[in-house]
């Protein structure tokens, strides 16, 4: 109790203080050290006055020292803010940040967003490359690079493949990524009843689980570029499962899909025709990969190129690829950058090696002398096409005919074509024979699609062939009927056209003895022994080495055969808002790698340390 009172006489005596109290307590009695500090005050003050004694500077200083004082701080404060800007400038920058949102315009509508179907689509091709992830992808240097797969081992000298399945790979509803997803995957897409235009690629492939995680690839003969077919989508077991293989086309889950890639679909959106207008993709928070900087990411859907460059221009969408360089350069400006696209395509002049007059080398290699590469190059532009090296992108190894036209002349002289007086239009003229009993001229036709860039070369071919003493015809039609004639009856000449190869850049189908008949696209009728056993050595070489060397010795044999002239690399652009960055000029196999480096891309950004390593 006395405690108790105690504490409320203290109370009250801190409160009402100035009372006098009866007797010397606690707050009344003097404190020793108090009084110390109080002594020392006076006796020894501070060197460095308190902040509340700086407004007396100006009464205790002279004049002189207030000069020599205030001027110090300018200097101090000058200097102070001219480091912070320099440290700013050299090592704060602008750095990418989470958020925002990218559109693209695209050409066509999508139909079924299935990796197994997406190939007979580009639309959907660009769509599943978002929503789906395979156990590879394709990497900077167009190599295959582990995707899904944690780690992978190449057995029994190449023709066995293990790959284990990364933990942390998980669908957009959640279930995770197994070997189970995997081989479901490589048999819906072997059965024909799935109707798959990816059949042909695993045909010959055995998948065998050997636990949750690990699966084997067992093949007939070793494959080095069996990788990049493990680029493909890696579609759920447990939400396909159920679905007929008769009726996979029509499955609802090919318009509201379900990957493991880094977007997830989140909406979608169709006009009074049932045509899809747009997706709405999402950044998914589960990818188990570097996730992307956009948030939000939408595809337009336009029924032509006209259209979608319009929305381009109206700021409706952020971007446009596949675009000729002569409408991009229509809309370039400070608010929409143009970047270069360079797909495994060729602009090619095949010769019917089958044909009367071209059958002969010598004719052949007259015909590819008298084209001048550099010629080709101007004539397009620089930007918009580069040389040809040889059949195969991005191989750096060329042979071939050096471009003489004199020396081209002079070959045709020497086998019988000769120029008659007065006559601009070479004859065979008979060995021995003074004058033309021949009515034989030098007559080439070429065929070529109805586009503008193929036009120009075949208009420079002409060119450069009549000044060898060749009457040149230029015949153009729409490429679908030109192909189909062609392929039907065999007797062109010369056709110019884009050569797209499929990702594994293989040329068999293109100069191959099996396809020089019936639908094949051999248009140069080519039948060879030796470029058919080459093309066979690239099919089963094992390692890379082995691939470059088998593909140069194809290269040698076609400048020696010469069914055809290498002439151009054609490059399409890309136009985009200029909001947007992390873009680059880029090398694809198939169109939609152009979205292979979708997680540099952004169009917010943060300050950040110039050399800062970003850790997302």
């Amino acid at each position: 109790m006395s405690s108790l009172l105690e504490r409320l006489r203290a109370a009250w005596n801190r409160i009402f203080f100035w009372q006098t109290a009866k007797a010397e307590t606690r707050e009344t009695k003097p404190d020793a050290h108090d009084d110390h500090a109080l002594v020392l005050s006076i006796k020894e003050p501070k060197k460095v006055p308190h902040w509340k004694q700086l407004r007396f500077l100006n009464r205790v200083l002279s004049q002189n020292e207030r000069r020599v004082f205030w001027g110090a701080c300018a200097i101090f404060v000058i200097a102070l803010i001219s480091g912070s800007a320099v440290i700013v400038r050299t090592s704060v920058t602008d750095v990418p940040a989470s958020g925002g949102s990218y559109t693209e315009a695209v050409t066509g509508s999508p139909k079924r967003i299935n990796p197994l179907f997406a190939p007979l689509n580009d639309v959907d091709r660009d769509l599943a490359s978002l929503v789906f992830s395979g156990l590879f992808r394709i990497g900077p240097d167009l190599e295959a690079i582990p995707d899904l797969a944690a780690r992978y081992t190449w057995l029994d000298e190449g023709k066995t493949l293990e790959v284990a399945i990364r933990d942390d790979a998980r669908f957009h509803d959640g279930e995770p990524v197994t070997a189970d997803d995997v081989q479901f995957t490589i048999q819906a897409a072997k059965n024909p009843a799935w109707r798959s235009p990816l059949a042909s690629l695993f045909r010959d492939v055995t998948v065998v689980r050997v636990d949750e995680r690990t699966v084997q690839f067992q093949l007939v003969e070793a494959d080095p570029t069996f990788l990049l077919d493990l680029t493909v989508g890696i579609l759920p077991a447990h939400v396909w499962e159920d679905v007929a293989p008769e009726t996979a086309q029509l499955a609802d889950a090919n318009l509201r899909p379900i990957g493991s890639g880094p977007y997830r679909v989140h909406s979608f959106t169709r006009d009074g025709a049932g045509l899809v207008i747009h997706y709405d993709l999402r950044r998914f928070t589960g990818y188990y990969g570097i996730p992307p900087f956009v948030d939000e990411w939408r595809l337009r859907f336009f029924p032509d190129q006209t259209q979608a460059i319009n929305a381009l221009r109206n700021g409706q969408v952020d971007g446009v690829a596949f675009l000729p360089w002569t409408e991009a350069e229509k809309i370039r400006s400070e608010s929409i950058k143009t970047y270069s696209l360079e797909l495994p395509i060729t602009t090619v002049a095949f010769f019917n090696t089958k044909d009367a007059l071209l059958k002969d080398l010598r004719v052949r290699q007259a015909l590819a002398m008298a084209v001048d590469p550099d010629e080709l190059s101007s004539l397009i532009g620089e930007q918009k096409a580069k040389k040809a090296n040889g059949p195969y992108p991005y191989l750096d190894y060329a042979t071939g005919t050096k471009p003489n036209l004199e020396a081209a002349r002079k070959l045709l002289d020497t086998i019988g074509w000769k120029l008659s007086e007065g006559s601009n239009v070479r004859s065979l003229k008979p060995a021995g024979s003074a004058t033309s009993t021949s009515s034989t001229v030098l007559q080439i036709r070429i065929d070529v699609p109805n586009q503008p860039d193929l036009l120009r070369v075949a208009d420079l071919l002409k060119r450069r062939w009549s000044l060898l003493g060749a009457q040149v015809e230029v015949r153009s039609e729409p490429g679908e009927t030109l192909f189909r004639e062609a392929l039907t009856l065999r007797n062109t000449q010369v056709i110019v056209s884009d050569m797209l190869l499929l990702p594994d850049l293989d040329l068999t189908q293109f100069f191959g003895s099996a396809f020089s008949a019936g639908t094949g696209r051999n248009f140069s009728n080519l039948a060879d022994r030796d470029t058919d056993a080459a093309l066979e050595s690239v099919r089963a070489a094992t390692n890379t080495e082995m691939l470059v060397t088998a593909r140069k010795k194809v290269t040698d044999l076609l400048s020696e055969r010469i069914p055809a002239l290498f002439l151009l690399r054609p490059t399409y652009a890309y136009a985009v808002s200029s909001r947007v960055k992390g873009i680059q000029d880029l090398r694809l196999l198939t169109p939609s790698d152009r979205f292979a480096t979708e997680s540099a891309w952004y169009v917010r950004t943060r300050w950040g340390w110039r050399d800062y390593v970003l850790t997302r």
